[in-house]
């Protein structure tokens, strides 16, 4: 009976222990691996991070407020390649607002928004290292973070006659 108990305890073991081995946490890599904007810019919750494939495409919606300005900082691991960001207005998705690849895959931009509207946000990890028949299986975490921050002028009363 005591075998029997410990032979099940070693099957159960070694096979949580693959479980563990085989998953990749990518939860907080936009925290860790995307560059930040500064202490003046706030953390969106709409930051994204999770596995990729080499030469995978997603695609996620954010909505971006009137009268903010906004960085958005890519990452991924070294073996995605360069990650391409492309950011489209949800309404017309035809041609892209801005594409990285124009700007040798910058990992980072900032841009101010005039008005309240969905954008679509195209992530790709860009290998060429891969070709597309080739591919393992394999994924690495890629990360999206989003900060902002308001622009609005609102004239304060007090600002003249307070403070230093």
């Amino acid at each position: 009976m005591l075998k029997r108990i410990k032979t099940t305890g070693i099957l159960l073991l070694l096979f949580f222990s693959a479980l563990l081995v085989n998953g990749q946490n990518c939860t907080n890599y936009h925290i860790e691996n995307c560059r930040w904007a500064g202490r003046s810019f706030f953390y969106s919750r709409q930051s994204r991070s999770a596995p990729f494939l080499p030469g995978m495409t997603s695609t996620f919606r954010i909505v971006v407020y009137g009268g903010e300005e906004y960085y958005i900082s890519v990452d991924g691991h070294r073996k995605l390649g360069d990650i391409r960001l492309r950011i489209y207005d949800d309404s017309s998705e035809e041609k892209p607002l801005y594409d990285n690849a124009r700007f040798k895959y910058e990992e980072y931009f900032y841009f101010q928004n005039s008005r309240t509207r969905d954008l679509l946000l195209e992530v790709t990890s860009e290998n060429p290292k891969v070709p597309e028949g080739e591919r393992s299986g394999e994924q690495y975490c890629l990360g999206v973070l989003i900060e902002f921050k308001s622009t609005s002028q609102a004239k304060n009363p007090f600002r003249d006659s307070v403070g230093f």
